[in-house]
């Protein structure tokens, strides 16, 4: 790992404790500069580059980041750990560079550093499609980002959940004290493509679950839709049923490719049984994410 030095220790100041932001990127010119001055207030800013190709680490070093150079990896969470050990602050606030941190977060951050009740906090986001708060499809969507320094271990497993030593408590879900996720979505092309390759990483998983095909491939997609959808997504008119869509289809690519890598070993059921085992699974499916 080769570091860029920004300055040579932590101080504390007034003996409180120190916090350091990570960010991590790869190629990130459009956000990054909005990531880094959310998060000027920190003792110390690292940005974990995978491999960027563009202006990103210009712009970090010129607002006063440190960069850390990190593997390219398949997803960020393989290489969490790997930055987390670049970081020297006592505790640790995560950002993607595609976020940004509420002066109302920043200020409840550091009040939670000098006077902690856990260990570690899930923060409440809010998620932007095509600038709009999508705020009845994903919110409060708590993220844990915010750990005493060697209170967090992720396995490397695409969107799972660090394992936490300690107590974790999640923030309310006060819009104005929440991590803002302006680049969520902006444009459908990139985020299919992002999609898909998410959804391979899915299917290693799903492979050593070892789940039936078929009951997959309708029932993720239909819960998907239908819990998104009718459980607050069409208040948000056209945006919230295209979102829905999107993210039921993200659901259907995973059992898509599963049944690609499990079907030559698996016994089929005939046509017939087939048919009523979906409409058995598209009705209680339904029914279940509605009135459960």
């Amino acid at each position: 790992m080769t570091v860029t030095q920004r300055r040579p220790t932590l101080r504390s100041v007034m003996n409180r404790p120190t916090i350091s932001a990570l960010i991590h990127t790869r190629n990130e010119t459009r956000w990054i500069a909005g990531c880094v001055r959310s998060v000027l207030w920190t003792d110390e800013i690292v940005v974990a580059d995978m491999c960027s190709t563009d202006d990103t680490r210009e712009i970090a070093t010129s607002m006063g980041a440190r960069i850390v150079e990190m593997p390219l990896a398949e997803n960020v969470d393989m290489v969490r750990n790997q930055a987390l050990a670049a970081c020297k602050g006592d505790w640790i606030l995560v950002v993607d560079a595609d976020e940004t941190v509420s002066p109302g977060l920043a200020a409840r951050l550091r009040d939670l550093s000098a006077t902690p009740a856990a260990e570690a906090y899930a923060l409440p986001r809010r998620n932007y499609f095509y600038g709009e708060w999508v705020e009845h499809i994903f919110w409060p969507d708590h993220q844990v980002r915010f750990f005493r320094r060697g209170a967090a271990f992720w396995d490397g497993v695409i969107h799972h959940p660090p394992e936490i030593r300690g107590r974790l408590e999640a923030l309310p879900a006060v819009p104005e004290c929440a991590l803002e996720h302006p680049g969520y979505c902006n444009d459908i092309h990139r985020f299919m493509l992002k999609l898909v390759h998410y959804s391979r990483l899915e299917v290693e998983r799903m492979r050593e679950l070892k789940p039936e095909a078929w009951p997959f491939l309708v029932r993720r997609p239909v819960s998907e839709f239908v819990g998104r959808y009718f459980r607050g997504g069409w208040r948000h008119g056209l945006s919230g049923l295209v979102l829905s869509l999107i993210l039921a289809m993200y659901q259907l690519f995973i059992g898509l490719q599963y049944w690609e890598a499990v079907w030559r070993n698996a016994a089929a059921p005939a046509p017939s049984a087939l048919r009523r085992g979906v409409r058995r699974e598209v009705w209680r499916t339904a029914c279940k994410v509605i009135f459960q």
